[in-house]
């Protein structure tokens, strides 16, 4: 199935980034393209695999960290995150130089998640967590840095680009959430009581797996599109330009 995507005979349309690799504005370039396309990104586009960023849905997440004051197992599914269109670039940098690397900083007004969880054997600070159920959160005040190296590959002699290391940054403003177990209802309410009581102490606690899990999600997120996309559809030069 990826290989056949490599050789649709498909209109990149005008809104989708084609920048020249020589502009020294190759930067506002990018972030051009990306407001044109913010009307459609929130339903998705389909015919280049960007999916839909309201709601963004994550179908499995599997969750296992063990460090100082912190015990998680847990599996998270049917994710979804609904506010993510409402993402604003306050910072971007691109390196062409015989390289693929880009820092991009956002942040976000506010997510509202909800989804499954299965949790077993865990524990924050001196809270226990089991059991298994519906979540629903509000986070406000989000901002990311992420860092992203990218590489060129070859499929059926047609170059594409494949994220090859993404390392974020998170900070949550502030958080709050609902458990929904009816097996544990007791245990479920207490523990959200926890996290609503000091969300940013246990917010920095979990901060790590924030960010090792968002840099997994953006990666994931980024292959599915540029897999898709030849280079020379994206990045221009003055050798195919004409």
């Amino acid at each position: 199935m990826t290989i056949e995507l490599a050789k649709p005979d498909y209109c990149i349309a005008d809104y989708f980034p084609h920048c020249k690799k020589s502009d020294p504005q190759i930067e506002k370039c990018f972030l051009d393209a990306v407001e044109s396309m913010r009307p459609r990104l929130k339903s998705g586009i389909p015919e280049v695999n960007v999916p839909a960023l309201d709601p963004f849905t994550v179908p499995t997440l599997k969750l296992d960290r063990t460090a100082s004051n912190l015990r998680l197992k847990a599996t998270l599914r049917n994710m979804k995150a609904l506010g993510g269109s409402n993402f604003k670039i306050e910072k971007f940098k691109l390196n062409l130089n015989n390289k693929y690397l880009a820092e991009v900083r956002l942040s976000i007004p506010k997510l509202v998640v909800a989804g499954d969880y299965d949790v077993r054997g865990s524990r924050i600070l001196t809270v226990d967590i089991n059991g298994k159920g519906k979540l629903r959160g509000n986070f406000s005040a989000i901002y990311v840095v992420a860092k992203g190296l990218a590489k060129p590959i070859l499929k059926d002699n047609v170059e594409y680009l494949q994220v090859d290391k993404v390392i974020t940054k998170v900070k949550i403003g502030h958080g709050h959430i609902a458990l929904d177990d009816s097996d544990s209802p007791a245990a479920a309410s207490s523990a959200a009581t926890f996290f609503n009581a000091s969300p940013g102490i246990v917010l920095d606690i979990l901060n790590p797996l924030v960010e090792e899990t968002t840099a997994a999600v953006l990666k994931a997120f980024l292959n599915k599109i540029l897999g898709g996309i030849p280079i020379k559809d994206i990045l221009t030069d003055e050798t195919n330009t004409s």
